[in-house]
């Protein structure tokens, strides 16, 4: 019986349990205490190589951008860069910057430039191109470049070096607004229309296949009131473009030469507001005959402002009191687009969301989701076949005109970069 308390004794006896414990859990409390500080590690390394990617990324579509500045319309189309400039200003930009104590230096495979549509880059891989808008750099702490970071307690478990790296992608995307007064085309485009078939014309005439609606800028349109608001465009234009080779007059001065508009008639003027994306405009589908009608330019290729102020105007076409809307826009505006073209209307033109699989000419409102460049040609006029109709070109080549961007639909890009992934 003594024995058999003793036996009970021996089992109840806890001494040393501890370290049996101990030497259980030990190598797990090991594992977790490697993973929070090797991982964390991991973790403000890899932050410290995204900021190093976001810079450098911002840098090279930031250097892009900067070019584009400096060029004309026209110049853009053709400048050709170089790879290598590209890439050097990227990894001048990385390398004044650490990652887990270290200046990061950048591989040439791990810069793409390209073109963004949105959502994708489209890799350049010349040596040279045009038109590239976005630049894509890793930063990498890996095998490839900088060294893996070292690990500190997952060196027990035979893992000394991890691979941490970070990728960005820098682009100069469509603008998010343009500014007072820089609409001054009565119609919008349908998203539809980008990227393809964007090399064909709109015309708003048969209107079913115009992929374009009217608009008024300032409230839901109206044929009776369109054609005195569009000629008040013209009307509330009162800077002057002494750089034009004749320098040009402004609005006011340019309807008063060229119509006999009498006071009672005399447009209000009228300066288009801030558009941004996400704003609605009231679009109207059809043609609006009114903004066709009245006096026109007898010679299409020039206006008072090619004549000393001595030599007789041109002959108008039509009524010499009421100019037709439309085409006074046209002959205004296109010698002072600064396209370097008197012969068409370079514009920005607000681009509407469109859900349908084509696109359309729609009788309502619609959310504004990016802006476009349009080529204008001269509007046909009655009594020539096919009157009350537009010749719009949209042009493919994308132009990048200052400041930011935030949209990606049209073709007018910002010089000022973001982060778009």
């Amino acid at each position: 019986m003594k024995s058999y308390f003793n036996f009970f004794e021996k089992v109840k006896n806890q001494a040393g349990v501890s370290a049996v414990i101990i030497a259980i859990v030990l190598p797990m409390l090991i594992g977790f205490t490697a993973l929070a500080v090797d991982v964390g590690y991991m973790y403000v390394t890899k932050n410290e190589l995204q900021n190093v990617a976001d810079a450098a990324a911002l840098a090279g579509a930031g250097y892009l951008g900067s070019k584009y500045k400096t060029l004309t319309y026209d110049e853009q189309k053709e400048y050709v860069f170089s790879r290598s400039h590209i890439v050097d200003v990227v990894q001048q930009v990385a390398g004044k910057n650490q990652a887990a104590k270290m200046n990061i230096s950048i591989n040439d495979a791990d810069v793409t430039i390209g073109t963004w549509d949105g959502s994708t880059l489209t890799a350049m891989t010349d040596s040279t191109f045009k038109l590239p808008d976005a630049v894509r750099v890793i930063a990498r702490r890996d095998g490839n470049a900088n060294e893996p970071i070292p690990t500190f307690f997952a060196r027990i478990f035979n893992r000394d070096k991890v691979n941490v790296n970070a990728k960005a992608t820098a682009a100069l995307t469509g603008p998010s607004k343009v500014d007072e007064g820089e609409l001054k085309t009565p119609f919008g485009i349908s998203e539809n229309i980008f990227p393809e078939p964007c090399t064909e014309k709109i015309i708003f005439y048969p209107t079913a296949d115009s992929c374009a609606s009217w608009h008024n800028f300032f409230d839901p349109i109206n044929a009776n009131t369109v054609p005195k608001k569009m000629l008040g465009l013209i009307q509330g234009d009162t800077q002057n473009y002494p750089d034009h080779d004749p320098p040009l007059v402004n609005g006011p001065e340019w309807l008063k030469k060229n119509f006999d508009i009498s006071d009672k008639k005399t447009p209000v003027p009228q300066t288009t507001p801030v558009t941004k994306i996400d704003d609605e405009f009231a679009f109207s589908g059809g043609t609006i005959a009114s903004l066709f009608q009245g006096g026109v330019l007898g010679n299409k290729d020039n206006d008072i402002n090619l004549h000393p102020p001595d030599v007789v105007v041109d002959e108008i076409l039509g009524s010499t009191t009421d100019p037709a809307p439309f085409p006074a826009l046209f002959d205004y505006f296109r010698r002072r687009d600064g396209d370097g073209d008197d012969s068409v209307w370079t514009a920005t033109i607000p681009v509407y969301e469109d859900d349908d699989d084509g696109c359309d000419n729609v009788n309502k409102t619609r959310k504004i989701v990016d802006f476009g460049k349009i080529i204008v040609k001269m509007p046909t006029m009655p009594p020539e076949e096919g009157w009350k109709t537009v010749d719009v070109w949209i042009d493919c080549y994308t132009s990048f005109d200052d400041g930011r961007g935030g949209g990606g639909t049209g073709n007018i890009k910002g010089v000022i970069p973001n982060l778009v992934e």
